[in-house]
């Protein structure tokens, strides 16, 4: 069973035309879409046949409830707090353009994860948002000497702009030493911007891979170097909200068969791929 524990919140995508004119009013495209990492990994495995739990916090409101229950609706085993009000990420994107506003809301004020949300557990998702703010990420720390002594798997996302400007790249590369996780999955702007050369892995993770777009992924395990995956050409049907978690899961559905760093990135890209045919962060099913 994967464990994906983290962020839930409202995502509103608003598709603009043309730059808007101030005073003026501009006609756009929207869509109401579930966000946040560790819920969209959670829901594409659910799609995908796994059997997920999701562990996190989300406002006592009536989206909050809506989200909890969209993810249960789609086979995530749901271990959430209703408490305070739920965030909301908007995404502007229009021409070359693309732009966020962020609410966390409640997502990351969940103080207490008990050590029995590991029981049946074999995989741990967490995004790098889940080490940055209290007190979330103190709950999470506790949890990891629990995740340790059970020996079990830990997949972390990279940290995005904000979540680095906040945790700092020096405290990030020391987390995943001492988390050494099975894998760190990461964009190429986000290694870059830990100061790491671009064919380098992170000291600690058993695996670290490097998506890049459309441009081929590098994938660092072992002592092999780094190995170059191509990326199929796709279509973005709408947009492409969701599309890295869509990799991160299907890596880790892949990664729980055994398999190893390059035939688990061509499995993300497969899922990535799904997700890029669909509004928002699903494949579909």
């Amino acid at each position: 069973m994967l464990l994906s524990i983290g962020d839930l919140q409202e995502q509103i995508l608003i598709q603009l035309p043309s730059d808007p004119v101030r005073g003026a009013e501009t006609a756009v495209r929207s869509a109401r879409l579930r966000g946040g990492s560790a819920a969209n990994v959670a829901a594409i495995d659910a799609e995908g046949g796994g059997g997920p739990r999701f562990v996190g916090q989300v406002g006592d409101d009536g989206i909050g409830r809506v989200l909890a229950a969209d993810l249960r609706s789609r086979g995530v085993e749901t271990l959430i707090r209703h408490v305070g009000g739920t965030g909301v990420v908007v995404t502007m994107v229009g021409g070359k353009s693309r732009s966020r506003l962020v609410d966390r809301g409640a997502s990351r004020r969940l103080s207490l994860v008990e050590p029995s949300v590991l029981d049946g557990v074999s995989q741990i998702y967490f995004a790098a948002s889940a080490f940055v703010d209290d007190p979330l990420a103190s709950a999470v720390d506790r949890l990891m000497a629990e995740i340790r002594d059970r020996a079990i798997p830990v997949v972390i996302g990279g940290p995005g702009p904000a979540d680095l400007a906040q945790i700092g790249e020096r405290h990030f590369l020391e987390l995943i030493a001492a988390a050494e996780p099975d894998a760190v999955v990461l964009n190429r702007a986000e290694h870059s911007a830990l100061g790491i050369p671009a064919r380098e892995a992170i000291t600690g993770a058993r695996c670290t891979v490097v998506t890049a777009g459309a441009r081929p992924t590098l994938v660092m395990e072992g002592t092999a170097g780094a190995a170059s995956v191509p990326v199929p050409p796709v279509e973005v049907i709408h947009d492409r909200t969701g599309v890295g978690d869509g990799f991160v899961a299907g890596f880790m559905a892949s990664r729980r068969t055994g398999a190893d760093g390059v035939a688990a990135t061509h499995a993300g890209h497969r899922i990535a791929a799904k997700v890029l045919g669909q509004l928002g962060p699903s494949i579909g099913n």
